[in-house]
């Protein structure tokens, strides 16, 4: 996604029935908010940062509609592009019978291995350590 110009908050912010591989085309209506959490620990604290906290809550919503209706558009998706997502597409699919019942049927066409959404951290962080094993 990255030839789409896409930001990060749209790529994971993405869902699959924004997606037409049959006629080549992407629509960007959402972003992925990072997310906010307090604690769910209660009477008996634990002591970390509540991002951290075994029991914390979210906060905030996972994505909203894009900043302006600039934001908001169809992208064209070049054939390797579209024969990619194919493929992440039935990998996605393969995810989802492992998973079993721990899969969270969200949508998202790039999602954690039980299907919900990706923390734009963790996107981050395998970005970097990918350019760092690039040499880039």
């Amino acid at each position: 996604m990255i030839r789409s110009r896409l930001r990060q908050g749209e790529t994971l912010g993405l869902h699959w029935e924004d997606v037409d591989l049959d006629a080549g085309y992407v629509r960007i209506r959402k972003n992925r908010l990072r997310p906010k959490y307090t604690h769910g620990c209660g009477d008996n604290p634990c002591g970390r940062k509540a991002g951290y906290c075994p029991q914390k809550q979210q906060t905030r919503r996972e994505h909203k509609s894009t900043k302006s209706r600039a934001g908001r558009r169809t992208i064209g998706l070049r054939d390797p592009l579209i024969k990619l997502l194919r493929r992440h597409q039935e990998q996605q699919e393969k995810e989802r019978v492992e998973a079993g019942t721990d899969w969270e049927d969200k949508g998202y066409v790039f999602a954690a291995p039980t299907g919900g959404p990706l923390s734009p951290n963790t996107d981050f962080h395998t970005w970097k350590r990918l350019l760092r094993d690039a040499g880039v």
